[in-house]
C-alpha cells in the first residue's frame, strides 16, 4: 500500500494518478462533488483501487459485543504502532495519515479533535453555522470517522445551551452528507456534572446530541478547598461517585458513557513533608476559586516516572493508598536527598480496578489521557496497562 502525502484542498482542480479509476468507483454514489474530490486524493490508494480505497472512507463494521476503547492520540510520533489494536475502537485527534490507513484497515475509528474557538460567539447563529461548515471540511479531509469535542470552558445559563445547540445543530448537518451521516461525535466532560470547574452545561441535551460521553475521570484534584497535600488524580470512589451522579442524578444512558482514566502522574514537590504520616504538602496553588489544586504538580508519562525510579531504586520508596486505591512514590531529589516529592500515578492493578466500573455499571466503555504516555518496547508494563481494559467485560 502507498501511503501519499495529504493535501489541502485549493481551490484548483488537481488530478490524482487514480482519479479515473476512483471516479469510476464512485459515480453511483452518493457523496457530493466536494467530497469526492477529497475520496480522489486518498491517502491509502495502491495499485488495487478498489480493495484500498475503503481505507478513505468512514468504518462501518462494529463488533456487537465489543466495548468502546477510546484512545486519545496527541502526540508527535509513532506509538500508535503499539496500541493493542486488537482492543482499540477509536482513536482521537491525531492527523498522521499513515495511522489512518492502518487504523482503517483494522477496522478503527479516527476522530478529529474540535473546539469552539471563540466562545463568547456561540450564541451567534452565523458563527455557529460557519464553524459547523468548517467542522464538516475537516471530517471529510481528514478522511475521518466524526470528531471529539474538548471544550473545557467555565459556562452556565444561555452560553451553556448555545453550546447543546451546536452539536444539535452540527448532528442536522452531518446528517445531510453522505461522507459523514453516520459521523461518531462525542463530547469531553468532567469526571462529575456538578460544576466542576465551573461547567455547568445542559449535560442531557449533549448526550443527547452525542454519541456518548467521554467522563474525564482525571484531574480531580483541580479544586482543593481542603487540606492542600498530594493526592491521588483518579480516587476509586470518587471516580464512581461522579459516574453515579450523570446516571442518576441526570438519568443518563449508561450507553452514553465512556469512563476516561489518567495514564500519566502527577508529580509534586513537598513543602513540608511529614515521615511520620508520609503527607506532602503542596504549594498554595489556586484554581477556579478554589485556594489549591493539582496545579501545585505537574503532569509527568508515565513511562518517564517508572524509568526514573528505576535508575534511582534508592531514592524511590513505592506506596499503595488503600483509600484512592492508587500507587504512589515518595522520593528523595537527586540534587538535595532532603527535599521530598511524591508521584501519584495509575497502574495496571489501579486501572483495572477502575475499569471495572464499566461492567458493573454497564457503561459504554472506556479509555484514557492519553496513549502516548508509555515506553512502549521497553518494559512489559505497556502491556499490562493495555491489559487493563480486560475489566471491562
Amino acid at each position: 500500500m502507498r501511503i501519499a502525502t495529504a493535501l489541502t484542498l485549493p481551490g484548483l482542480m488537481l488530478s490524482s494518478p487514480y482519479s479515473d479509476q476512483v471516479k469510476h468507483l464512485l459515480e453511483n454514489s452518493k457523496y457530493n462533488f466536494y467530497e469526492r474530490m477529497v475520496i480522489s486524493f486518498c491517502p491509502c490508494l495502491g495499485e488495487d483501487v478498489q480493495a484500498t480505497l475503503p481505507l478513505c472512507l468512514p468504518v462501518t463494521t462494529k463488533d456487537a459485543g465489543k466495548k468502546e476503547v477510546f484512545a486519545f492520540s496527541p502526540a508527535d510520533n509513532k506509538k500508535w504502532r503499539h496500541y493493542d489494536w486488537d482492543q482499540v475502537t477509536t482513536i482521537a485527534w491525531k492527523e498522521d495519515k499513515e495511522l489512518l490507513c492502518h487504523a482503517h484497515k483494522k477496522g478503527v475509528k479516527i476522530v478529529v479533535h474540535s473546539d469552539f474557538e471563540h466562545f463568547d460567539d456561540i450564541c451567534i447563529e452565523g458563527a455557529r453555522r460557519k464553524w459547523i461548515m468548517k467542522a464538516y471540511k475537516k471530517i471529510v479531509t481528514n478522511y475521518a470517522d466524526g470528531l471529539n469535542f474538548d471544550i473545557e470552558k467555565p459556562s452556565f445559563g444561555k452560553q451553556s445551551h448555545c453550546y447543546a445547540l451546536l452539536l444539535q445543530e452540527l448532528r442536522a448537518v452531518l446528517q445531510t452528507k453522505e461522507f459523514t451521516k453516520h459521523a461518531q461525535i462525542s463530547v469531553d466532560v468532567p469526571w462529575s456534572p456538578h460544576g466542576i470547574d465551573d461547567r455547568y452545561y445542559e449535560w442531557n441535551a449533549l448526550a443527547d446530541a452525542a454519541d456518548f460521553l467521554f467522563v474525564m475521570s482525571y484531574d480531580m484534584r483541580s479544586q482543593i478547598y481542603y487540606q492542600c497535600i498530594a493526592g491521588a488524580n483518579s480516587p476509586l470512589a470518587l471516580v464512581k461517585k461522579g459516574l453515579e451522579e450523570y446516571l442518576v442524578g441526570y438519568n443518563i444512558a449508561p450507553e452514553k458513557l465512556v469512563l476516561g482514566l489518567p495514564w500519566y502522574a502527577y508529580n509534586y514537590t513537598c513543602q513540608k513533608y511529614s515521615s511520620a504520616l508520609d503527607i506532602c504538602q503542596l504549594k498554595h496553588i489556586g484554581f477556579v476559586g478554589a485556594p489549591c489544586s493539582d496545579a501545585a504538580g505537574r503532569q509527568v508519562d508515565y513511562g518517564d516516572i517508572k524509568a526514573r525510579a528505576a535508575a534511582n531504586p534508592a531514592l524511590y520508596t513505592s506506596h499503595w493508598d488503600g483509600l484512592s486505591d492508587t500507587p504512589y512514590y515518595t522520593y528523595s531529589a537527586l540534587e538535595n536527598p532532603d527535599e521530598k516529592g511524591q508521584i501519584w500515578f495509575e497502574d495496571a492493578r489501579s486501572l483495572s480496578r477502575k475499569y471495572a466500573l464499566v461492567r458493573e455499571l454497564g457503561l459504554r466503555g472506556g479509555g484514557m489521557w492519553h496513549a502516548d504516555t508509555l515506553a512502549y518496547g521497553k518494559d512489559a508494563e505497556s502491556e499490562n496497562i493495555w491489559n487493563s481494559f480486560k475489566a471491562m467485560n
